[in-house]
């Protein structure tokens, strides 16, 4: 026979799961703990009937030949805890962690974290198309909210969202789940919570508020999860554990609210389970003082070091000195992107900060040209390194400011901004900066010398108190499993005297380039590592040179173009291979989608478009829309650029990747003439192109980058002047020029005598002939070939001493005797010396 059971205290989720696995288990019996929560009481006390449960006392416990367990991972929770030490197999469906040492022999196991148990079935019922009724999609719903209290606790899933609106879409009364969830005392509860406010014991540590309380009682009190939870929203702690004594038990409760305190090694110590923030055990025949102790204990184990303001400061600090102007101040928070700055005297102490928010209202007061020291705040709240984040927090809140700077024996060495804070927020909850590591793939990709080499430059750096990462285009690779071993470093601190220790080391020799703070290494074995000091860099106007300056890894990732570009791996011993992903490159590489980092990218350097086109197709990815429409609202700032950066990023475009591709690509955005008025993409000038490209007489003096755009412009003859735009040499020039002389002589008239038509064409030059063939339409192609060979296998039949010998004068005439002679070879009229011989006796 096949019972259903769930845990002592069952709450909703655990009576709502035993419904659904009933579902399953048709032949299987529901079996009901003997006690409940107060929530579950008074449903039951009206539903009752709605399901075919047995009391405990009438379950045939000597014919159980399976056990369906939901809810719980282990018997010894359940009304069958005398089993657990036998061998009925047991099938359990939880959302509780459960290690693997715990896992009994003969059970089968479906266990996943969702933020309730009744998700887990419900997805079955998904996937076999069963329809709940209408009392059965009250229940699974009150299952869904009070464990998840209300999709608000932190262990709530999408999967949980997508159970509710499975249940939302077959009738789900919202009102009736209101009713039955609501946490309200009895008076006996109410006693109790008195009860455990008044044992109250404050016992935080490392700047956490945790609160245990103890109460023993003779007399039953259910919801002690219910009571926990108030206790802790009366209390304001970050975590409360209650130790209850109730006859022969002692139940153990805890809620956290803090990401530093996860109370399941607790819970699990005294054999019971849950989650990190959630959790609770039962103990049989222990005094409760023992127990309380021993919680306490192991709750000051379970604290986590506090983050300190050390971990999420913004470093080094940009200041101003109380004497800048007004404007001066504005102009720079609108370069760096920030909200405010310290302000320091000339001996670099803090003196004062001003805001943006100050900085706005002086400017419209007109004072723009005032000193800064007269608007600034000289009540300054500064904290110290070791300052826990929790209370950087409640700075924020109760003196309401934006910033507070980190002071180190008086000097600043970083600043909190609420950015900062928001982003520590996130990374609490698993949305912040994404985590990860990727020493696994460095190892199976990365030759062992290079591996070995970056561990070497991760211990130097960390001897020096200064951190090293891998950066960009190698973690981009690696993430692909791409083997890449072009390496660059950033350091945060001073990337050159690393550079400088590696290279002694190595025996290697070190370029250095201070302007940029950048230095490249040379290996004695060839193998080229650049290092730069991590920086920030701001664009005076747009498509300027950026202006650098020294700055931290976040920011230095920021000034990159894509996100799949600004991922950085830690090289420091203590987290070696850590991933640091601030703007989710990584999603973004799984999604093959091209995403840049901010709104004005393109606004700021231009070429990152073409920048984009290669990277899509070297990596088959796609821009994401936003970033299109960021280029159509960027196009104004091309002109900015000179026509050598134009021309450098099309000469790499059409290197790395494919012109044709390329150029519809440009063609599709719109683009193209942005860059080179005039140009355009037809199915002419691709015929031309790719004529170009498959042509074995492609001319070899010119750069084939020039030659491709080019061909952008033969497709109508009027547009062939502007091709010179994309020339930037005298012989390029010459080029478009002659080509369109050339089309244009062609255009006249219908040319059959090569001879003729060299009277206007004896000067073009060969590189302008192929051009204009590849544009011209057949007949003028043919002839224009025609002439071409003939032209470039003329060869003097006479000379200078000939005409003489013949009895002619020298002077202008020798010239066109002998011009008149190539014309009638390309006519094929003179073929030897005696008929050019002939020739000039005839007409001397």
């Amino acid at each position: 026979m096949e019972v259903i059971l769930s845990h002592e205290h069952m709450d909703f989720d655990a009576l709502a799961s035993m419904t659904a696995a009933s579902a399953l288990y048709p032949d299987a019996v529901m079996v009901l703990s003997g006690t409940q929560s107060e929530q579950v009481k008074q449903y039951l006390a009206i539903y009752r009937d709605h399901f075919p449960f047995i009391p405990e006392e009438d379950a045939p416990w000597e014919h159980i030949d399976h056990i369906i367990l939901t809810d719980t991972p282990s018997l010894a929770r359940t009304p069958a805890a005398f089993l657990e030490d036998g061998d009925t197999p047991v099938t359990v469906f939880d959302h509780h962690p459960l290690p693997e040492e715990n896992k009994r022999k003969g059970t089968t196991y479906y266990l996943d974290e969702t933020g309730a148990c009744i998700t887990i079935l419900l997805e079955e019922w998904m996937k076999r198309g069963w329809v709940p009724s209408e009392s059965e999609t009250t229940l699974f719903a009150l299952g869904l909210y009070t464990d998840t209290g209300s999709f608000s606790y932190p262990g709530t899933t999408l999967r949980d969202m997508k159970a509710v609106a499975f249940l939302m879409e077959h009738g789900l009364n919202l009102e009736l789940v209101q009713q039955f969830s609501e946490d309200t005392l009895s008076s006996r509860q109410q006693q109790v919570f008195q009860e455990y406010l008044a044992s109250s014991e404050h016992i935080g540590d490392k700047g956490l508020d945790v609160i245990t309380s103890m109460v023993e009682t003779e007399h039953y009190a259910g919801s002690l999860n219910v009571i926990t939870s108030r206790l802790m929203e009366t209390t304001g702690a970050d975590a409360v554990l209650t130790v209850t004594a109730m006859k022969n038990k002692v139940f153990i409760i805890g809620r956290s609210a803090s990401a530093r305190l996860s109370l399941l090694p607790v819970m699990q110590y005294f054999g019971g389970g849950g989650h990190d923030r959630a959790a609770s055990a039962s103990v049989k025949n222990e005094e409760a003082d023992a127990v309380h102790e021993k919680v306490k204990k192991l709750l000051l184990q379970s604290i986590a070091d506090p983050i300190t303001s050390a971990t999420i400061m913004s470093a080094p600090v940009k200041t101003i000195t109380e004497d800048v102007r007004v404007d001066e101040a504005k102009k720079r928070l609108i370069y760096h992107g920030h909200n405010g700055f310290p302000v320091v005297d000339n001996k670099n102490a803090l003196i004062g900060i001003i805001s943006r928010r100050d900085i706005d209202k002086a400017v419209q007061h007109h004072l723009g040209h005032a000193p800064v020291k007269g608007y600034m705040s000289t009540d300054c709240i500064t904290v110290s390194k070791t300052t826990s984040f929790e209370e950087i927090q409640n700075m924020f809140i109760r003196y309401n400011i934006g910033r507070v700077p980190v002071m180190d024996n008086g000097t600043i060495i970083g600043i909190v901004s609420r950015t900062d804070v928001i982003e520590q927020l996130q990374q609490s909850f698993g949305a912040g900066k994404e985590k990860g590591n990727v020493k696994p793939q460095l190892v199976a990709l990365l030759s062992p010398d290079v591996l070995q080499l970056l561990t070497v430059i991760g211990e130097t750096a960390a001897s020096e108190n200064q951190n090293a990462f891998i950066i960009g285009g190698m973690v981009r690779d690696i993430l692909l499993e791409q083997k890449g071993e072009d390496i660059d470093i950033v350091v945060e601190g001073d990337g050159m005297a690393l550079a400088e220790k590696t290279a002694a080391r190595y025996d290697g020799t070190v370029s250095v380039h201070e302007t940029f703070g950048t230095a490249t290494v040379t290996f004695p074995s060839g193998r080229r590592v650049d290092f730069t000091t991590s920086r920030t860099e701001y664009y005076e106007t747009p498509a300027a040179l950026p202006t650098v300056s020294r700055s931290n890894i976040k920011e230095d990732l920021y000034r990159r173009d894509f996100t799949m570009n600004a991922m950085a791996a830690s090289l420091h011993p203590s987290d070696f291979g850590d991933l640091i992903d601030y703007f989710h490159g990584r999603d973004d590489i799984n999604k093959k989608t091209l995403r840049v980092l901010h709104n004005l990218s393109f606004v700021e350097d231009p070429t990152r478009i073409l920048r984009g086109i290669r990277f899509e197709q070297r990596f088959q990815f796609r821009m994401s829309k936003e970033t299109t429409a960021f280029i159509h609202y960027s196009v104004s700032a091309v002109s900015s650029l000179s026509r050598s950066r134009i021309t450098s990023e099309f000469q790499t475009l059409f290197k790395e990747a494919d012109p044709v591709r390329s150029l519809e690509r440009l063609d599709e955005l719109g683009i193209l003439p942005i860059f080179f008025p005039g140009a355009v993409w037809t199915s002419q000038t691709k015929k031309v192109v790719e004529t170009y490209l498959d042509s074995p007489e492609k001319p070899e003096d010119l750069p084939e980058w020039f030659c491709i755009l080019f061909c952008l412009y033969l497709g109508q003859a009027g547009s062939i002047p502007s091709a010179e735009t994309a020339a930037v040499t005298k012989k390029q020039k010459s080029i478009v020029q002659n080509t369109s002389l050339l089309l244009s002589l062609l255009n006249e008239k219908e040319w059959n005598s090569p001879g003729r038509f060299h009277s206007h064409a004896y000067h073009i030059p060969e590189e302008a002939l192929f051009f204009a063939a590849i544009a011209a339409d057949h007949d003028q192609a043919g002839f224009l070939r025609q002439y071409q060979k003939k032209r470039r296998e003329l060869r003097p039949l006479l000379d200078g001493h000939d005409l003489k010998a013949a009895g002619l004068k020298p002077g202008p005439d020798f010239r066109d005797y002998l011009f008149s002679i190539e014309q009638k070879m390309l006519d094929g009229e003179i073929t030897t010396r005696k008929e050019a011989l002939q020739f000039i006796r005839q007409h001397k």
